[in-house]
């Protein structure tokens, strides 16, 4: 009855592609927890150690930054294999297995679930990045004009940014060259001033 009805509670976990390492890992924890399972409900050493290899085991199929999948895949395995031995039901497992697991993952590793991924966001950015990926002639021949337009347009913003920074900096560097002339050549400055309309006129001949 209770395999029926964790047939019925079980939800589809998107399946991660363990190492070896991390299938022994976990199948440890499965017969750590089941030698716990099958002892008084008591504190000793046993049950102490047992537990510590529990949790340093399930740690280590985790590693030290888990994805959301990889949390939930490992949750998945180890529940299926304690409850499929035992007969226990999977809600009964998570209030009263995994939840203890949680709090020491958390305590003595500093693991703690990562938050669910924004499908939505996910989608987008990965539509997003096929679609800078194409080049301009493949924009044309799938119909994106508009995307063309819009990547077109932000050319043309980077080029006037661009532009206006070098401008800026010419101007800081052209003022900063004439103080310098007129603060220590003041003679050349007099003359650079007296005929700047006759050096403007010969800039507009040769232009």
């Amino acid at each position: 009855m209770s395999q029926d009805k964790n047939k019925k509670a079980s939800k589809v976990i998107d399946a991660v592609e363990l190492s070896s390492t991390q299938k022994d890992n976990i199948h440890n924890a499965v017969n750590y927890e089941l030698e716990i399972i099958n002892m008084d409900n008591i504190y000793n050493k046993d049950r102490a150690t047992l537990k510590k290899l529990l949790h340093e085991n399930i740690a280590l199929a985790m590693g030290a930054t888990p994805s959301y999948k990889l949390w939930n895949y490992v949750h998945e395995v180890f529940r299926g294999e304690v409850c499929k031995a035992t007969g226990m039901e999977f809600d009964s497992f998570d209030k009263n297995i995994w939840t203890d697991i949680t709090k020491n993952l958390e305590s003595e590793y500093d693991l703690v679930k990562p938050k669910s991924p924004n499908v939505k966001s996910e989608q987008k950015s990965e539509q997003r990045k096929a679609i800078d990926a194409l080049t301009d002639e493949q924009l044309k021949e799938q119909g994106k004009l508009v995307e063309l337009a819009k990547r077109e347009e932000k050319r043309l913003k980077n080029e006037n940014t661009l532009l206006r920074k070098a401008q800026n900096n010419f101007v800081k560097e052209f003022t900063d060259k004439m103080r310098g002339i007129a603060k220590n050549e003041y003679d050349f400055a007099m003359y650079l001033e007296t005929n700047l309309n006759k050096f403007r006129e010969q800039f507009k001949k040769q232009s």
